[in-house]
């Protein structure tokens, strides 16, 4: 069941993947915030319309990080990202390896200006992206290849139970470590296998399980 994809010169990490509704709820955001963020106006280039790739989906888990908590006001963070795309000369910069530790700070300039951030602010908006950061594996070259999306809490403690990489199960979410994915899970607990017995065929935590429904079910709800 472990279904792992070739590379395809890393193809596969830019491909047309994900819908806008199902990123939607892989990232945890609202379906007309993200429409926002990739539309002709947006943020996050995607390869086609109203479709994500697994690039698209990680800049998205960390653009909510700024956007959630702090409001860092669009434009600035869409400025930021220019001058940031221009010096690393990559075309995701909110994935450029090294804007954990020194780009945070470029996201505080709107309008031409630095916004008046006292400096324990600017400490706490860095710890706060780096949160979200700190989700996405990266490859030994640096770039995102796997994305542990949060469940329950974006807290520093939630559980890394579940992944998703475009070069697993085609992309879909599963338990973490495995190619099981979420959806067949859910479907084998709805059709009265109890966790117990999953556990064991699975050799995983009960844990683990519990967290693949609870991810399905925040997922129709979401639909």
């Amino acid at each position: 069941m472990f279904m792992v994809m070739p590379n395809n010169d890393n193809l596969v990490f830019d491909a047309p993947a994900y819908s806008t509704m199902q990123a939607s709820h892989y990232v945890g955001v609202p379906y007309a915030t993200l429409r926002d963020w990739t539309g002709p106006c947006g943020l996050i280039v995607t390869p086609e319309p109203n479709n994500l790739s697994f690039n698209n989906l990680a800049e998205a888990h960390v653009l909510k990080a700024m956007r959630r908590k702090y409001k860092l006001p669009l434009q600035g963070i869409r400025r930021a990202l220019q001058q940031l795309s221009e010096v690393r000369k990559t075309a995701h910069p909110l994935l450029d390896e090294k804007f954990e530790t020194d780009g945070v700070s470029l996201c505080i300039h709107d309008e031409g200006q630095i916004l008046n951030l006292s400096k324990k602010l600017q400490t706490e908006i860095k710890e706060f992206v780096a949160l979200y950061l700190q989700r996405i594996e990266r490859d030994v070259h640096g770039r995102a290849f796997k994305l542990y999306p949060f469940v329950a809490r974006d807290e520093a403690n939630e559980p890394r139970h579940i992944s998703i990489s475009p070069t697993v199960s085609f992309g879909r979410p599963v338990l973490a470590g495995t190619g099981i994915t979420t959806a067949i899970v859910a479907g084998r607990f709805t059709s009265r296998d109890s966790l117990s017995d999953l556990a064991k065929e699975y050799s995983v935590d009960e844990q683990v399980l519990e967290d693949a429904i609870r991810w399905e079910m925040l997922r129709g709800k979401a639909a």
